[in-house]
């Protein structure tokens, strides 16, 4: 406030002060309401963060994968290593490595220098198969076209006819060969090698040669490879290295794979092949990964406890009331806590014996906290392994072996759906039938719950059969896919907590708006204030100047007398 100098004994700034304190008591109720308003909004921030960790753990484990935990060792992990995606088989596998697959690799003629020119034209590399003549029966030699592979071209002009800037010019095409120049001691040779093994990736090359004889062994046509030709007359490359397949036996079954990558053999395993076994069986062992599975339930375990103590803390009753919560007493914190908690109590229906989180040795303390006995869950791991996946991710069941669960959304509900079909889908037709009496939608052989119905987004595949009734399928969702649902609901631009912290935001934005208008308002008020004082002010100090004079001239008349 301004300092207003006054001769008389009314002290104007004092008096002002004080009638202001008085009329700014309604601001420091606003800056309180304010102050809650936004210490709601931090604690709301906290529980957000809290939720979308969470989150982040119970998407992690909502796929089967994390539960179908399966180990694959080999007993010569320097022979071959594999894994196992948790839908193998249990048990053990003899496997033999005859020979591993290679890429066939041939080489050009040698030149002096790396910048000699070889020629123009244009080289065509096509892929595929080479199979010999065969005498009895009379078989002539014949290439079969890679169908999977298409050929590609490389165009050699004067700026790249070196034998350096034609391995530059066959790379820079990308096309499945790589190029090298190998120094052998008296001259570089050109080396291409196909990019993947197998007998279905030899090489064939032809060529446009600029100097109007594409097979002889001048020009860009030394370059020519077609194997079902003569040296010198269009196989004017040398072959360094054949394209071989692997060759492996498992358990007395001889089986043949373009890959040393061996993905498609046994169902649920991938093999990779380091080097031959000299005709020596190998074991590989197929197991349950226990410790994975518990890495799995723990990780569960440790991520509720967190949220647990999040909520606790921001809900939690202290009887001094120094150290309550900021949510406390809080309907929509106190519905999250609901929601979370009637999820985890509740009883999944898995099909097995195993069915809630007790039956694996999750059980509440008194805290409102998870333990885990890990004794309970190892004997669960091993007497219902196959329960436990149901347990916490999203599966399916099916009466009828051949319809298949494919997936599902976040609209699929937990439920038993009887299958009809009318007609059996195909690469060229769409599958017709209904899931739980609804028409679904159709994809080749696939069917996809209808929207709005129960069964939305549930998707299956019918690979055969009868038309008509084809039994039930019936989905479940575990407890992390289900935590996952509400988690995604909660969490959403348009959900609980949005609508909540919309809501508190806008009270702090009508708080502040009440601030502005009201400090306005105390200005004018405080200017009224000072105006009425100052001008009473000035009256008495007309008064005290003429109280004076009158004194003067009474004190004069009486001395006169």
């Amino acid at each position: 406030m301004a300092t207003i100098s006054s001769t008389s004994s009314i002290d104007v700034n004092s008096i002002v002060s004080s009638l202001m304190s008085v009329e700014q008591r309604p601001l420091t109720l606003i800056n309180t309401q304010k102050a809650a308003h936004q210490a709601k909004l931090s604690a709301y921030g906290t529980l957000k963060s809290a939720l979308s960790t969470f989150q982040t753990s119970v998407s992690a484990l909502a796929s089967a994968s994390k539960f179908n935990a399966q180990s694959a060792t080999s007993a010569t992990p320097t022979v071959f290593t594999a894994t196992a995606n948790g839908s193998a088989t249990i048990g053990d596998y003899a496997i033999t490595v005859n020979q591993l697959a290679k890429s066939q690799k041939i080489a050009m003629d040698g030149v002096a220098n790396t910048t000699d020119v070889i020629g123009t034209g244009k080289l065509t590399i096509a892929f595929g198969t080479y199979a010999a003549e065969i005498v009895s029966p009379a078989t002539p030699a014949s290439f079969t076209a890679n169908p999977d592979k298409a050929a590609f071209e490389v165009t050699i002009d004067p700026s790249n006819n070196t034998l350096a800037g034609v391995r530059d010019a066959i790379n820079a095409a990308n096309g499945g060969v790589t190029a090298t120049i190998v120094n052998d001691g008296t001259a570089n040779r050109l080396v291409l090698t196909s990019k993947e093994t197998g007998e279905v990736n030899g090489l064939k090359i032809t060529v446009e040669d600029d100097d109007g004889n594409s097979t002889d062994a001048s020009g860009l046509s030394r370059l020519a490879y077609d194997p079902l030709t003569a040296n010198g007359s269009g196989k004017n490359m040398s072959q360094l290295q054949a394209p071989l397949n692997a060759l492996i036996n498992i358990d007395g079954i001889d089986v043949v794979k373009s890959s040393n990558t061996v993905s498609d053999a046994v169902e649920g395993i991938t093999i990779n092949l380091l080097t031959t076994s000299n005709s020596q069986a190998v074991n590989l062992a197929v197991a349950s990964d226990q410790a994975k599975i518990k890495e799995s339930v723990t990780a569960f375990v440790d991520a509720y406890n967190k949220l647990n103590d999040t909520l606790r803390n921001l809900t939690k009753y202290d009887e001094g009331g120094t150290s309550s919560g900021k949510l406390l007493g809080d309907a929509t914190a106190r519905s999250i806590t609901s929601q979370i908690k009637s999820v985890v109590t509740k009883v999944v229906d898995t099909g097995g014996t195993i069915t809630s989180l007790t039956d694996i040795g999750v059980s509440f303390q008194r805290d409102g906290k998870l333990a885990l006995d890990s004794t309970k869950l190892t004997n669960a791991i091993t007497n219902n392994f196959d329960d436990i996946a149901a347990l916490f991710s999203t599966s399916a069941r099916s009466t009828d072996a051949q319809v298949t669960y494919l997936g599902s959304t976040s609209k699929t509900q937990s439920g038993t759906y009887p299958i009809t079909v009318s007609q059996i889908g195909s690469d060229i037709t769409n599958m017709v039938g209904t899931i739980n009496g609804v028409a679904g939608n159709g994809l080749n052989q696939e069917l996809i719950g209808a929207i709005g119905d129960a069964s939305e987004g549930l998707r299956i595949k019918v690979t055969g059969g009868s038309l008509g009734a084809r039994g039930d399928v019936t989905f479940v969702k575990g407890y992390a896919a289900q935590l996952d649902d509400i988690l995604d609901s909660l969490l959403d631009e348009e959900g609980l907590l949005a609508a909540r912290t919309d809501g508190i935001t806008a009270s702090v934005k009508r708080l502040e708006q009440q601030t502005e208008a009201f400090n306005l308002k105390m200005t004018v008020i405080e200017k009224r204030y000072r105006d009425q004082y100052t001008r009473l002010d000035t009256l008495l100090s007309s008064l005290q100047n003429t109280s004076s004079y009158l004194a003067q001239q009474i004190q004069s008349i009486s001395n006169n007398s």
